[in-house]
């Protein structure tokens, strides 16, 4: 079988396609992986081929969309509502300004499946334009339908340059989940209702030597602080997280992406360590709590591993995520929207000594390494593949 992975730009949005792509190269299978040509190197050092797919559109029209709504229109929308809204400009801007390119790569390549990263747009587009099967693989937690609506919707005039009337219905599309479904909150219309369930490899515990970071620490509790890849060097977040925990009797392991600037921080006490990057592999092994931004990655690292969480959302479906880990007491909400020392410290004194919390994070790790690993779901895309009409394009 021939398949063509893409996934937006960054390591966030790749990192969770990549146990598939993996699996499916080892088993014979040949594999392209697609993504924007600056974050190539993070499928490449897989070792699948990788190509780069830019956007050739028009910045100023890019700039209105993002643009339609004005500081303080967004001020008094929800986090849904703010949320469609992303998902309806991220494809007008992202689908719009890369599908020629996306179909050039397809047509070239000539998968017999397409696999699609969530709100990845642009290869569906394509996908739908050559006449060949897609899935879509997540990224995070699966989203409503009404979330996503204004995104398929927005590939109507798109795909309507090449001929199409409008892009096809995907509600019979599978969808590729790796967020654990007991998450998933009830009575809730799902954007795509076909799930199949792929166990989350990437981030699941594996053997390896403890960090050297580690080493000499005074307490007997160390909490993990991070605020992901996204909002690392968003002002006073980290920060925030850091100064909660002063004086808390716990040693504490912090990073701050690449990217970020170490002299920000300024002297720190003695048990707080921090790093610009560590894989959470490494470090979740060895801690009591993590304190994060509620993003996907963290979240399901965390637990995957059976560690509690303290989060504090920032921004769009954070706050779905940050619900869910309350609502299964795998860990405490904190101060929506902007992080404060109160709360969090609040927070991390509850799930450090609340026993339940633990236990409600290894009953989900317990769920997330009995997923379908990707390997078993690669006979599942193959019948699809092999059974699935042509979708009204051009066949490639």
């Amino acid at each position: 079988m021939r398949l063509f992975f893409s996934a937006g730009a960054g390591y966030s949005r790749i990192a969770p396609l990549l146990p598939l792509a993996v699996a499916a190269r080892d088993r014979g299978h040949d594999v392209v992986f697609a993504t924007g040509s600056g974050a190539v190197e993070h499928a490449r050092a897989s070792g699948l081929p990788t190509i780069g797919v830019d956007g050739q559109g028009d910045e100023a029209a890019a700039r209105q969309a993002w643009g339609r709504y004005s500081p303080a229109e967004l001020a008094v929308m929800s986090p849904d509502e703010k949320l469609a809204y992303v998902v309806t400009v991220m494809a007008e801007t992202g689908a719009g300004s890369r599908v020629d390119g996306m179909l050039a790569a397809i047509r070239e390549h000539r998968p017999d499946l397409v696999v699609a990263g969530a709100a990845e747009f642009a290869a569906p587009a394509a996908a739908a334009i050559a006449g060949l099967p897609y899935v879509v693989h997540g990224i995070g937690p699966p989203k409503p339908a009404a979330i996503m609506a204004g995104g398929w919707q927005a590939l109507d005039p798109i795909v309507r340059r090449f001929g199409l009337d409008r892009f096809p219905e995907h509600e019979t599309v599978p969808y590729l989940d790796i967020w654990p479904e007991v998450l998933r909150p009830k009575e809730t219309t799902w954007d795509h209702p076909v799930s199949l369930p792929i166990r989350p490899e990437g981030i699941l515990p594996a053997p390896g030597n403890r960090p050297p970071v580690l080493e000499g620490l005074r307490h007997g509790k160390t909490v993990y602080v991070t605020a992901g890849t996204s909002h690392n060097t968003r002002p006073g977040v980290l920060e925030t997280m850091l100064s909660a925990l002063y004086g808390e009797g716990v040693d504490v392991i912090a990073t701050i992406g690449r990217d970020g600037d170490r002299d920000r921080f300024g002297a720190q006490p003695a048990e707080v360590r921090i790093e610009n990057f560590l894989p959470q592999q490494q470090i979740l092994p060895h801690v009591d709590a993590v304190v994060c931004h509620a993003g996907s990655g963290t979240v399901l690292g965390s637990l995957a591993h059976g560690v509690p969480l303290v989060v504090s959302p920032l921004a769009t479906d954070q706050f779905d995520m940050a619900a869910q880990v309350a609502g299964a007491g795998a860990g405490v909400l904190a101060d929506p929207g902007s992080p404060t020392r109160s709360g969090i410290r609040d927070a991390v004194r509850t799930v450090l000594t609340d026993p339940s919390y633990r236990d409600s994070a290894v009953s989900l790790a317990a769920r997330i390494a009995a997923m379908p690993d990707p390997a078993s779901v690669l006979d599942q895309l193959a019948e699809y593949a092999n059974h699935t009409p042509a979708r009204g394009g051009d066949g490639g």
